[in-house]
C-alpha cells in the first residue's frame, strides 16, 4: 500500500516489548488518533526520534494499516512546529494538553485546529489561557458541551447576564438572578467562538476563575482529568 503524508500532534512513544530498537508512536490528527510502529527509532542514529517529541507537531510519512485492528508503519517524521522545553511552563502545558487529547478517539478537526493555533502562543506567559481554551474545545468530544451562544433555558441570545457550567451554559436575566461582569461574559463567549479575541480579552484573573469552573464541570460529569 502506498504511503500517506499527514500532519499530526505527537502524543506518546511506547517502547516495543520484544524489539528494543522499535517503538509505537501515538499520533493525534484531524480525524482522530492513530498508532504506528516505528522501527529502529531507539537506535542512536535514528533521525525520526528527534522529530517525534510529545506535544510537538510533525509531518508524518507512513504506511497505513492494511486491515482493521492492525498497526501502520512509520516511514519518516519531520517536525514542523516545535516547543521550547527549556521553559518549564511549556512542559506543564504539554502534559496537560496530551492528557486532554489522548482520550479523544473520534473525528476532532476543531480540537486539532485549535491546538495548532495555541502552540504558536507558547512562551508568551499566557499558558493558563491556552490550556483553558483547549479544554473548552474538547467539551463536545467528552460529551459535556454547554450552550455557548444563547440562554440554556429559553434559547434567546440577548440579555444574557450569567453563565453556569452546571446549568448548561449562558442564562438570560429571566432565568438567573446573578449578574456576571460584562468582560467576563464576553470572555466566555470568545472562549467557545473566537481564539484570537479570547486571547486578547481574557485577563489572568478571569482565566483562573473559568479554569476552576471548567475543572469542576469535568469532575461533576465523572471525568477526572489533569488540567
Amino acid at each position: 500500500m502506498a504511503e500517506i503524508i499527514n500532519t499530526f500532534i505527537v502524543l506518546n512513544i511506547e517502547n516495543h516489548n520484544e524489539f528494543p530498537d522499535d517503538a509505537y508512536v501515538d499520533l493525534f490528527g484531524s480525524y482522530g488518533q492513530i498508532r504506528l510502529l516505528a522501527r529502529g527509532i531507539n537506535k542512536a542514529n535514528s533521525k525520526n526520534r528527534a522529530n517525534l517529541l510529545p506535544g510537538c507537531v510533525s509531518e508524518i510519512e507512513y504506511f497505513p494499516a492494511r486491515k482493521k485492528g492492525s498497526i501502520g508503519r512509520l516511514k519518516r517524521a519531520n517536525q514542523v512546529m516545535t516547543i521550547n522545553f527549556q521553559d518549564m511552563s511549556n512542559i506543564t502545558f504539554t502534559n496537560k494538553a496530551i492528557n486532554l487529547l489522548k482520550n479523544i478517539k473520534t473525528d476532532c478537526y476543531s480540537v486539532y485546529k485549535s491546538y495548532l493555533q495555541i502552540i504558536k502562543r507558547l512562551s508568551e506567559g499566557q499558558n493558563k489561557k491556552l490550556i483553558l481554551y483547549l479544554a473548552a474545545q474538547c467539551l463536545n468530544h467528552y460529551g459535556i458541551m454547554v450552550n455557548s451562544n444563547s440562554c440554556v433555558e429559553c434559547n434567546q441570545s440577548y440579555d444574557l447576564c450569567d453563565f453556569s457550567f452546571y446549568k448548561g451554559g449562558f442564562l438570560c436575566s429571566q432565568h438567573s438572578n446573578s449578574q456576571r461582569w460584562n468582560k467576563e461574559l464576553k470572555t466566555i463567549y470568545y472562549l467557545f467562538n473566537d481564539f484570537d479575541r479570547f486571547y486578547q480579552t481574557a485577563t489572568d484573573s478571569i482565566a483562573s476563575v473559568l479554569l476552576i469552573e471548567l475543572k469542576q464541570h469535568f469532575a461533576d460529569n465523572g471525568i477526572l482529568i489533569y488540567i
